[in-house]
């Protein structure tokens, strides 16, 4: 249990990229609102269906603290981080294009770091149920529940731990007047 909370504490240091590096990032964003905020009778929308989508990322250090890698081997994806002793900076490489959806009341752009393997699995989960929306045709999710779990990976000589996020929402389409 002390690796874990250690290892977590570990995860939100501050990183940053190396900011001539762009780090590829293909972005969703869906609509969400609670019930009560639709203000819609509910003979002007259907439900059309329950999703759940998940993801799954893999965070592991090495050499002393000095690598850090957020990875998804199902989608390809990684980023490593290289801290530099000289110039005391992290350096930023990648691999793959990492996915990202978002609520559009929790969409901010912003720079290039993706330095957070837990909003790394939440975004990724949130970018998979929003392209199920797509394939659906729904206007939009409501009452969406986020779930992530962090557990260890590997043995005694490779540590790592992986958080798997799961996201489950009603998909709805408004009742249109032609």
């Amino acid at each position: 249990m002390k690796k874990i909370l250690f290892g977590l504490s570990i995860l939100f240091l501050a990183v940053s990229c190396n900011k001539n590096i762009i780090v590829p990032k293909a972005i969703n964003t869906v609509n969400s609102v609670s019930l009560s905020e639709l203000n819609l009778e509910r003979k002007d929308y259907r439900i059309l269906n329950t999703i759940t989508a998940e993801a799954s990322i893999v965070y592991s250090e090495g050499n002393n603290g000095k690598i850090r890698r957020i990875a998804c081997p199902e989608e390809d994806f990684a980023l490593t981080y290289l801290y530099n002793r000289k110039t005391g900076q992290w350096k930023c490489l990648f691999r793959g294009i990492v996915k990202m959806g978002y609520l559009t009341n929790d969409y901010k752009f912003s720079d290039n770091t993706v330095s957070n393997p837990e909003e790394v699995a939440r975004r990724l989960a949130f970018y998979r149920i929003i392209n199920m929306a797509k394939l659906e045709g729904a206007d939009g999710v409501i009452e969406p529940i986020v779930s992530t779990n962090v557990d260890n990976t590997g043995g005694k000589y490779q540590q790592g731990v992986i958080f798997k996020t799961s996201v489950s929402a009603k998909l709805i389409k408004l009742k249109t007047d032609k």
